[in-house]
């Protein structure tokens, strides 16, 4: 019966011994790997180079008991995403004005404002997200087309759950808009940064589209 080795490392994938070859080929695959402390796994983020950094998620690996990761992808979908509502409300402003002076009749002006600025920030959600903080994920072999219809689809999603939270706490409940909207818009950020693994970057099977 296989001998059942004790787990240390990444390269560990094996419930037996692996034979000499195997164990050369892995070796190979994970040489580029940074190499972890004596008796310790290797870290599940990814290293950023920044000491400082890396120590805070080595920490957060501990405690989190090896899901840094996830803590990782976290921090830099919301530091994305911040940047990126900074841009919506820039475009919003400038969209405006410029359809002040325009012919546009004023009821439509705000609402063609309105769509430009929520897809320029899509966009600039989507193009670092998808270089940066989903760039490991399965779904990320799909095509940029692929990937960037399906990001709009999961946008689309968050805005509509923005809407429905809103609506539900401020119309029906009775609670003041500012705070009605920031709770919105927390629940929208959960939902999308959800969604996009479940669904935008999801593991691609090899009959889909």
């Amino acid at each position: 019966m296989a001998q059942h080795l004790p787990r240390k490392n990444a390269i560990d994938y094996y419930d037996t011994q692996p034979t000499p070859a195997t164990a050369r080929a892995v070796e190979a695959d994970t040489a580029i790997l940074p190499k972890a402390k004596a008796g310790r796994r290797l870290p599940s983020y990814r290293p950023t180079g920044m000491a400082k950094v890396d120590r805070l998620l080595d920490l957060a690996d501990r405690l989190t008991g090896g899901r840094a990761e996830w803590v990782q992808r976290a921090f830099s979908y919301l530091f994305v995403g911040g940047i990126a509502a900074i841009i919506n409300l820039i475009t919003l402003q400038v969209t405006l004005n410029l359809l002040a002076k325009s012919s546009v009749p004023y009821g439509f002006q705000y609402n063609i404002a309105f769509l430009v600025a929520t897809e320029v920030s899509i966009m600039a959600n989507f193009i670092p997200n998808d270089r940066i903080t989903f760039s490991h994920l399965a779904g990320h072999s799909r095509s940029w087309i692929q990937r960037c219809g399906r990001f709009h689809v999961t946008c689309i999603g968050g805005v509509i759950v923005t809407y429905a939270v809103f609506s539900l706490l401020h119309v029906v409940f009775k609670i003041h808009p500012l705070p009605s909207q920031a709770v919105a818009l927390i629940i929208a950020t959960a939902f999308n940064f959800t969604f996009h693994h479940l669904f935008t970057y999801r593991h691609k099977p090899a009959t889909a589209l």
